[in-house]
């Protein structure tokens, strides 16, 4: 399952941290055409892993949502404490698509939905019957088991593990290394610490 690949649309990466950096890699190993980043405010850089810096958000005016689409760069380490969610709905009130991004070493069972603008990263692991809801990010090497639902804006943050049936609400935030446990639910906007078990 490959969303981004050189014969689709030229992207535009909105953000210049580190998140940002991790998806750039993932679009450059697709052979993606990256034609620049944005960023809320200069940061004394040039470029991105060698993608320039072509200014603020506001360069994206300068295109037709037909000619371009949009990549997420903006990371969420904490519910509600991130840009992210604006950005992307600021850009789909302009019209523009978000990119859906899947790293090619992450492994996807068959009867996984992946919605617009979510971002599977490196070394994750989606197992069959699983939701991931709109611009929600898997991060590097979590591991979601058969039957979860991840709700829209979410983080699953890297090395994270949900066992089966477990269901994530909208905006939640799974800490790295955390371990949820069967038929779990998490409730919207929560945060489960770094290294925290879930077993009730």
């Amino acid at each position: 399952m490959k969303m981004i690949s050189s014969n689709l649309r030229p992207v535009i990466v909105v953000g210049g941290g580190g998140h940002a950096a991790v998806i750039i890699a993932v679009l450059q190993k697709m052979s993606a055409k990256i034609l620049g980043v944005t960023v809320a405010e200069d940061l004394g850089e040039k470029d991105v892993l060698g993608v320039p810096i072509i200014g603020n958000d506001d360069e994206l005016n300068k295109f037709h949502p037909t000619e371009v689409i949009i990549a997420n760069g903006i990371g969420m380490t904490r519910p509600g404490h991130s840009n992210r969610l604006e950005v992307s709905k600021k850009a789909r009130e302009k019209g523009f698509q978000i990119a859906r991004i899947i790293d090619p070493t992450a492994i996807i069972s068959s009867n996984v939905e992946i919605c617009e603008g979510a971002q599977i990263l490196a070394g994750a692991i989606i197992q069959p019957r699983t939701k991931i809801g709109q611009d929600s990010i898997v991060n590097t090497g979590a591991q979601i088991d058969h039957d979860c639902e991840i709700g829209a804006s979410c983080h699953i943050c890297p090395g994270a593990i949900l066992a089966g049936g477990v269901s994530v609400g909208e905006t939640a935030v799974i800490g790295a290394g955390s371990v949820i446990l069967p038929s779990i639910r998490i409730n919207e906007g929560i945060l489960i610490k770094a290294g925290s078990v879930v077993s009730s």
